[in-house]
């Protein structure tokens, strides 16, 4: 995948069930630590606003779901009572949050789930159009023409970046599990470290893992709903259950069909 100078994009609706080319990197398999790849299948993507997109897809007879706590939840609700996300968050062209948040890393999905892509900030490329979403005129250009489209958008932490690490060692940084979305040569997908890491241990963890060029942190702590289904069955990963799921502004569905 080639990668512009601007962001990171894939399509998931091109050729993701076509084999590597010669020299290319294998597809990985399923593992402890791997809960996601488009490669395994044709994979869709999509951001959820809760509460207003509860009840959960029901969890499909073949394949494979995973439900996961993507961006972070904010202290303050919305004016409505509902958690608030925190950054700039949009769920299919309804605007939840126009604030931007300090995190660098900035999620674009398109309708249906057909596609995303990962940008910094700074410079997201849209619609021919690069946007620097910290210029208050350029993020309400950008807003008015999100939700134009109705597309979903999130932020986050923006851990690798075109290749390169975007987190800095620091010491004494706090260590839990850490679950990441990661772009690859091959698409994208879901990554949980097994032990408890830095968010910098965890980005080089990931990278060494799958190659991965882009990555972005997915919220977890006390806001870690995670619900894996294949073929039928069901399990937890998280430690929120769907009883205590009224503290979630949201979640990311990732389908292979």
């Amino acid at each position: 995948m080639r990668l512009s100078a601007v962001g990171v994009a894939l399509s998931l609706l091109l050729s993701v069930l076509s084999p590597a080319p010669s020299g290319a990197a294998a597809c990985p398999p399923p593992s402890s630590t791997l809960l996601f790849h488009s490669c395994w299948g044709d994979a869709r993507i999509r951001l959820l606003a809760l509460p207003e997109d509860l009840p959960l897809p029901a969890p499909p007879e073949t394949g494979r779901q995973l439900v996961v706590t993507g961006a972070y939840t904010g202290r303050e609700s919305r004016v409505s009572g509902a958690p608030k996300p925190v950054g700039l968050f949009l769920s299919r062209g309804r605007v939840i949050n126009r604030n931007l948040g300090r995190m660098d890393g900035v999620l674009l999905m398109w309708p249906g789930g057909g596609g995303a892509q990962l940008f910094s900030r700074h410079a997201v490329e849209f619609d021919g159009e690069v946007f620097d979403l910290t210029d208050i005129s350029r993020r309400r250009a950008f807003v008015v023409e999100a939700a134009r489209r109705r597309l979903s958008v999130m932020q986050s932490h923006l851990l690798v970046y075109e290749g390169r690490l975007d987190v800095r060692d620091r010491e004494g940084a706090p260590r839990s599990v850490r679950r990441l979305l990661f772009f690859d040569e091959l698409g994208f997908g879901v990554y949980q470290t097994m032990w408890p890491m830095t968010l910098y241990e965890a980005a080089r963890e990931v990278v060494a893992a799958v190659e991965a060029e882009a990555v972005l942190n997915l919220d977890m702590g006390t806001y870690d709903f995670c619900r894996l289904t294949v073929d039928g069955v069901e399990r937890d990963c998280g430690r929120v259950g769907e009883g205590e799921m009224g503290k979630l502004s949201n979640l990311l569905v990732l389908e292979l069909r």
